[in-house]
């Protein structure tokens, strides 16, 4: 009788446990919009940062509910994705991931704002080692194969560590979305912090290894 209490007990802490790990994911996004192909995959990807992306849609395509006048959508946030450093997931975006979507909270540094900063989570600090100052390069695809570095100037600059959260962003490395560009349409050319470089209008055009998905936030 005690074992069947204690095993009853066990799941269904445990099923409280995946469904708060599930909500702390969701982080309240009702709409995902991303290239044509499976919705799962697109969810998984986007999310939860356990698949492979589906592919890349145009600035052009996600300018309109990028809108902060957007009638129906309260917060709007890109994510660019496609790169890793050593299996760890690198997304372009902005500071509104970060902070409306996953409440982040600095253990030590900044947020990144020049391109080529990243702002690490607390599984990529500690499995990895990194720290305040130091460099790395990222890769193609999110196979940790040692294969396809990008050559980018100095590479990625480590500026900031996020306190464990207890959610996806503690295993993802965050930085601009334009650096995410730079790396693929400026690729083999010197960058110093990404700063003074004027890279023009990029809508409507495809940057190939990296996805367009906009996540839309809305409430009521």
């Amino acid at each position: 009788f005690a074992l069947g209490v204690g095993l009853i007990s066990l799941l269904l802490l445990l099923n409280t446990q995946i469904e708060e790990k599930f909500e702390k994911n969701l982080a309240g996004i009702d709409l995902v919009i991303g290239a044509k192909g499976s919705p799962l995959q697109l969810i998984l990807c986007s999310m939860y940062h356990i698949d492979a992306p589906t592919g890349n849609i145009s600035i052009g395509a996600s300018k309109a509910f990028m809108n902060p006048k957007h009638p129906l959508i309260q917060l709007a946030v890109p994510v660019s994705m496609g790169d890793s450093y050593k299996g760890y997931r690198i997304i372009g975006t902005n500071h509104d991931f970060a902070g409306s979507l996953y409440n982040g909270r600095l253990a030590e540094g900044k947020l990144w704002s020049a391109n080529y900063e990243v702002t690490i989570g607390a599984v990529v600090a500690q499995e990895l080692g990194l720290k305040i100052g130091d460099r790395f390069y990222s890769a193609h695809g999110l196979a940790d194969d040692g294969m396809n570095i990008h050559d980018h100037g100095d590479g990625f600059k480590v500026v900031g560590i996020f306190q464990p959260g207890g959610n996806v962003m503690d295993q993802l490395i965050l930085t601009s979305t334009q650096s995410i560009w730079d790396v693929h349409d400026h690729e083999g050319h010197d960058h110093e912090s990404g700063e003074g470089h004027d890279h023009g209008d990029h809508e409507g055009h495809d940057h190939a290894s990296h996805e367009g998905h906009d996540h839309e936030d809305h409430e009521g």
